[in-house]
């Protein structure tokens, strides 16, 4: 049977490639990591990626964790894909206070604060 970590990382890959290509024309091209910090470092966003990546398969079945890590899964792939066809993530969504940011970036920080939640809590 397949993981539901994968299925939640499936789901959030497809969201975030599909709302990017329909978004396309809105959006921007971020080459570095939040708030534009770190351009031109794509080659160690990437490495991070498949570091992130190897961490959830690795700790995939320790149950507490499954929502979190899923959406960590499918926020990264998401932003992976953009690193490696584009060099950089592609951002759509614009609101005034906050700097451009997509759907991965979403679940990226939603699974992060799940994860820390998870692990604090007694």
């Amino acid at each position: 049977m397949v993981n539901l970590i994968f299925i939640i990382a499936f789901i959030v890959t497809l969201i975030d490639r599909v709302t990017k290509y329909v978004f396309f024309e809105n959006s921007s091209l971020n080459k570095g990591a939040a708030f534009g910090i770190l351009q031109g470092y794509n080659w160690l966003f990437i490495s991070i990626a498949v570091m992130v990546i190897m961490a959830v398969i690795i700790y995939r079945n320790n149950k507490n964790y499954i929502l979190g890590m899923g959406l960590l899964l499918g926020g990264t792939l998401g932003n992976l894909i953009d690193r490696i066809f584009y060099s950089g993530v592609i951002d759509f969504i614009s609101l005034s206070i906050i700097p451009s940011f997509n759907i991965a970036d979403l679940a990226n920080t939603i699974g992060a604060i799940l994860i820390i939640y998870e692990m604090h809590k007694d």
